[in-house]
């Protein structure tokens, strides 16, 4: 044992236990590490990850991480072969109940229920899982609740209004005759003539209490979101005193219930939590979707009328005065007003071409099935090489990263090298000469060597896809007994998983793509059209990799962007020792992350969008944009609404939009606060700022990497 506890190992448990400030400690900003359940968590981390380095990783992988060319990403977790993350089809479980450890919940008769099951299908999942865990299609799967509970409403009242007694009898038939005939919670004069023929009342009365159970429902819809919310934020029951990673994706469901369901989530959202806090879970996406909730005549009418349409959006008769042509564009403008607001929800794109499903149908009910739903901060989960195309029951499996500044740093020296020795033998005959056969070798190299990676990863995913596949189905009873991972239920206790994990996704990620190309070329992308080119080269090349191993290996390999939040400081850190400070390379604190434009640099929102967007359709394992909004976006909704249109426009695939979320924790004032409080002059300020695709409302709790790479984000312009 003495052996085992190296110095290193001695100094980094000493630092948990002593609760020091460090990037370990600080690896996650939504840990609480120094609680007695986060300093168990990181000790079982690292003593997690050493284990796994040294007895279940090849050799020539393990000293890949341990070198800092690749990382592969919670290592932790490696030896429990869990996957990371999941989407879930809540639809049978809402219908037909599901199982528990330690009992049967029954099918759910209310939107309350329904959204309390929500929160607990979360938690309890996320104790076999090491990711996010995500809701594709939140608003179809509520809606029937909402409609349960609309006609419990209305039955109550009816019976009220006639004196009756609830006695079960009389309940039950009325119940029963309720159930036959309301269909939906916008009742129509042919169903109100129905139930006053039947129930022998007038017409009159019969609308009258149709509107009371709708305010009813309203209200009670309005309370389950709120506490759904609230739940979502304040349930630490994820591995170190976390909240779960959760994510939920809405907006095309055109029903009244659906509609109402997100009407008073973003209402709630927007309220915020006991004290206004803005809720960090769950992660909100809006599915921005053509003749759904997108019309361009729609749009240009509100851009002319934003002012006067964003006060009155909260009017109970909003979608009557404003008949826009598509069914969901007031959820759509909603939704922007919320983003002002609370930062979420974020926004995934259905018609982006390579976002598309040849089966989605408007008139299908069960049409979310093929429409593309996101993650935490960025996983996609789509195309499927072992079943359905579908976000539904599947989730990634893991994923790997590789260090795109190592590569370059090492080919350019080498690269120069060689143009000084071909100089020494006078082969140019001009600068100019030199400079366009450094720059074609500097490119050609630096594409080559991310091949080799993505080989080499890819290879290193398959061995970690061959180890967890021999993980047996008991170890995950939550997944396998409610069929959340599609197939898991069709498979016996003591089955190995293989035959369903299958259609999950193997992801094959990079960090630093601006820092790698100032380290080849001086410059990043959106400066330099050679860089640029270079750098969507490389991920082209890697894209054709991952569809070249999906087929050789028939499983669902993709290229990630990656979401570096430790590792942008690890990566860097480890170069910084090796090669020495770099300018715009290794001399700051963290590598941006992906194929990010460089967050110092000085670049309008359009521009940013339009430079970044061809690079969502090579990184099929997930992507985002976001851009950096200067000043209180509540302002001016409207540039919200117009930003949401270039992405579309722009081939986006998902994105979100930053701007400054601050809080007095004295007087709660809300606003932009720059050292104090303006009302107050309180120094005690919640700093609500995205980290890589989530919020997090304490920058004490980040890394020094992303310390570092907030302190310098460049606000984004609009021209």
């Amino acid at each position: 044992m003495k052996e085992f506890l190296t110095e290193d190992i001695n100094k980094m448990i000493s630092g948990i236990v002593n609760v020091e400030k460090n990037d370990i400690n600080n690896e996650n900003a939504n840990m609480s590490a120094s609680t007695p359940a986060g300093q168990m968590m990181r000790l079982a981390s690292e003593i997690s990850k050493m284990y796994t380095l040294q007895n279940l990783i090849s050799p020539k992988f393990s000293e890949a991480h341990k070198n800092g060319e690749i990382h592969i990403h919670d290592m932790d977790y490696y030896p429990s072969k869990t996957t990371t993350c999941l989407q879930y089809d809540l639809k049978p479980m809402f219908e037909n109940g599901f199982q528990t450890k330690h009992g049967f919940i029954r099918e759910a008769k209310s939107i309350s229920t329904y959204a309390t099951l929500a929160t607990i299908i979360f938690q309890t999942n996320q104790n076999e899982q090491h990711g996010g865990q995500a809701i594709p299609a939140f608003d179809f799967f509520m809606a029937k609740g909402v409609l349960k509970s609309f006609r419990r409403h209305f039955r109550y009242r009816l019976l009220s209004f006639l004196s009756l007694d609830y006695v079960d009898e009389i309940n039950q038939e009325v119940k029963a005759f309720i159930n036959s005939v309301v269909t939906t919670i916008k009742v129509d004069d042919e169903t109100i003539k129905k139930l006053s023929e039947h129930l022998k009342i007038n017409e009159k009365h019969i609308k009258r209490l149709l509107e009371i159970a709708y305010d009813d429902t309203r209200l009670e819809t309005y309370q389950a979101m709120e506490g759904f919310l609230h739940n979502l934020n304040t349930m630490h029951s994820r591995g170190g005193n976390q909240v779960v990673f959760s994510s939920i994706n809405y907006g095309t469901d055109t029903s009244e219930e659906g509609r109402m369901v997100v009407r008073e989530l973003l209402k709630a959202t927007e309220a915020g939590l006991g004290k206004k806090e803005t809720p960090i879970f769950p992660i909100q996406i809006f599915k921005v979707k053509e003749g759904v909730n997108f019309d361009e005549e729609d749009y240009q009418f509100a851009l002319e009328n934003s002012e006067e349409i964003f006060e009155e959006i909260d009017s109970p008769n909003f979608s009557e005065k404003y008949k826009f042509k598509t069914p969901n564009f007031d959820l759509l403008l909603l939704a922007c007003r919320t983003t002002s607001r609370r930062l979420f929800p974020n926004f995934v794109f259905l018609d982006t071409e390579f976002n598309k499903h040849e089966k989605w149908k408007g008139e299908d009910p069960e049409r979310y099935k093929y429409e593309i739903a996101t993650m935490g901060c960025r996983t996609r989960v789509f195309e499927n090489v072992n079943g359905e195309k579908t976000s539904l029951g599947r989730g990634n499996i893991s994923f790997t990263s590789i260090n795109f500044p190592r590569i370059a740093i090492e080919v350019r020296k080498n690269v120069e090298k060689e143009i000084a020795e071909l100089e020494k033998q006078g082969k140019f005959s001009s600068e100019q000469e030199k400079l366009e056969l450094k720059n074609k070798m500097l490119s050609e190299r630096f594409i080559e060597k991310v091949k080799e990676m993505t080989y080499f990863v890819g290879e290193q995913l398959k061995e970690r896809f061959d180890f967890q596949k021999t993980a047996l189905v008991k170890q995950f009873p939550f997944m396998a007994s409610n069929n959340l991972w599609k197939g898991l239920g069709e498979l016996s206790m003591n089955d190995e998983i293989q035959n369903a994990i299958n259609t999950g996704t193997l992801s094959i990620g990079f960090v630093g793509g601006a820092n790698a190309m100032y380290a080849l070329f001086d410059e990043e992308h959106s400066q330099n059209q050679v860089a640029y080119q270079t750098l969507y080269d490389a991920i082209k090349e890697m894209s054709k990799i991952a569809v070249e191993l999906r087929d050789k290996e028939h499983l669902n390999y993709s290229v990630i962007a990656t979401p570096a939040e430790s590792l942008a400081g690890r990566f860097l850190r480890m170069d910084r020792e090796k090669y020495g400070e770099i300018e715009n390379v290794t001399d700051r604190d963290y590598y941006v992350n992906s194929f990010h434009i460089d967050v110092k640099k000085s670049i309008s929102i359009f521009d940013k969008i339009r430079k970044e967007a061809p690079f969502h359709e090579l990184t099929r394992g997930g992507h985002i944009t976001y851009v950096e909004l200067d000043g209180e976006a509540r302002k001016n909704i409207g540039v919200i609404l117009k930003i949401v249109k270039v992405m579309k426009d722009s081939q986006i695939g998902y994105g979100s939009i930053n701007h400054p979320v601050d809080r007095c924790k004295d007087c709660g004032y809300e606003g932009i606060v720059y050292d104090r409080c303006p009302i107050c002059h309180s120094d005690h300020i919640s700093r609500v700022r995205r980290i890589t695709g989530y919020l997090t409302g304490d920058l004490d709790s980040w890394n020094s990497a992303k310390k570092a790479e907030e302190k310098d984000r460049i606000k984004h312009g609009l021209k």
